[in-house]
């Protein structure tokens, strides 16, 4: 088993194409297409089907992509801190932030790369709970995610902040004249909803809260093009979909007209938290203890952002 072929393998598992994975490996299509069966003589197991719709990955192709995304992820680590290894050299980390917490530390994160002693820190961003996987699988360092349910608490964390959530109404809604929504006026209303996954740590929490009666069928819209577009969902709510979730401070500053965005009583807020694998780095450390003093700074702090209350760190 080659580096190489590892390499290979995951560009076909992520394009679910061999022609699309080729064109981003700048190789030739049969020349891809040798190399994983030459894996899979190797391996001697099937990792993909070969499909009409393209090439779906067998029991066996779901644990080796697991597996490589880890080795390729250590190796370029082992690559980037042998090249950074002198005393004149900055070692680079990578910050994986999910949907929305950029919108939120929009400040923080843009000064972040250069801001912690001896670290070059690249941010990416990611969408939701993938942003978790990311570090779990060593493809990334650290990451900013929102509040995680019990299946990703493998990681270590510690709490940034509690961010205030309001209500997005059409411009016109009968509630829209309230300095404060009663979240008990919500029972009938269409809910405009970002997708379960990948941000199952905050979806239910989100429904309930808005719904504390429970949804009916089909009072829960679903807006599928949140992940790459987080302005569709005030886009929805905007055409007379419904009402729908939106940070205060954040969604109102977006480009989205005929809406208005008004507090909730009771009030909704999710926490955002740091987290990264154990033992930490250094470096590491350096960047998780950047970002705290930075929520902690109030010259940056961004008005949906409380800072977390006496005993909240870990």
């Amino acid at each position: 088993m080659e580096l190489r072929q590892l390499r290979y393998f995951v560009a076909v598992a992520e394009e679910r194409r061999f022609s699309a994975a080729a064109r981003r490996l700048h190789i030739a299509a049969p020349s891809l297409s040798q190399q994983i069966r030459a894996l899979e003589r190797d391996l001697r197991v099937t990792l993909f089907e070969r499909t009409p719709g393209g090439a779906e990955l067998t029991a066996a192709g779901l644990v080796l992509l697991e597996r490589a995304r880890v080795v390729l992820a250590e190796v370029d680590r082992a690559r980037r801190d042998v090249l950074f290894a002198g005393p004149a050299h900055r070692e680079q980390l990578t910050l994986r932030v999910c949907t929305m917490a950029d919108r939120v530390l929009d400040g923080p994160l843009r000064l972040v790369g250069l801001a912690v002693p001896g670290v070059e820190v690249v941010v990416t961003s990611s969408p939701g709970d993938d942003a978790v996987e990311a570090v779990r699988q060593g493809r990334a360092d650290a990451a900013i995610v929102w509040h995680r349910p019990q299946e990703h608490r493998d990681l270590e964390g510690v709490v940034l902040g509690s961010v205030r959530f309001g209500i997005v109404l059409p411009k016109g809604h009968p509630l829209a004249d309230r300095a404060e929504v009663p979240v008990a006026g919500l029972g009938h209303e269409s809910t405009v909803m970002f997708p379960w996954s990948p941000f199952a740590g905050v979806w239910q929490r989100t429904v309930d809260h808005l719904l504390p009666g429970g949804a009916q069928p089909g009072q829960v819209v679903i807006e599928p093009d949140l992940i790459n577009s987080p302005e569709a969902i005030l886009r929805a709510v905007a055409a007379g979909s419904g009402v729908a979730p939106g940070i205060l401070g954040v969604a109102d500053h977006m480009d989205v007209s005929g809406i208005v965005v008004r507090p909730l009583d009771p009030p909704l807020s999710l926490d955002l938290e740091a987290v990264w694998r154990r033992p930490a780095r250094p470096a590491v450390r350096r960047l998780v203890d950047h970002l705290v003093d930075v929520v902690d700074d109030p010259a940056v702090l961004v008005s949906a952002l409380r800072r977390p209350s006496a005993g909240v760190r870990e």
